[in-house]
């Protein structure tokens, strides 16, 4: 599997994913806001894990830094 997200992008994504956990909790008593913020804490939560984005594979995005190979001599 290519990766498309790098470790900034993770990282940002972790922290969106706690919040979203936190407004998942915070506002059980209301069913719809409950599951919208915990599937939108699982997405952010498994993208950041995998390092695989599939928004941004379908529009062509990658956060990583590109890969610099030594040339051949």
């Amino acid at each position: 599997m290519h990766t498309n997200v790098g470790a900034t992008d993770a990282k940002v994504r972790w922290a969106l994913a706690a919040l979203f956990f936190a407004v998942a909790i915070a506002f059980n008593g209301s069913p719809v806001i409950t599951l919208v913020a915990a599937f939108a804490a699982l997405m952010m939560a498994g993208t950041a894990l995998t390092r695989s984005c599939p928004v941004y594979r379908l529009l062509h995005i990658h956060s990583e830094p590109p890969k610099v190979t030594a040339p051949r001599v």
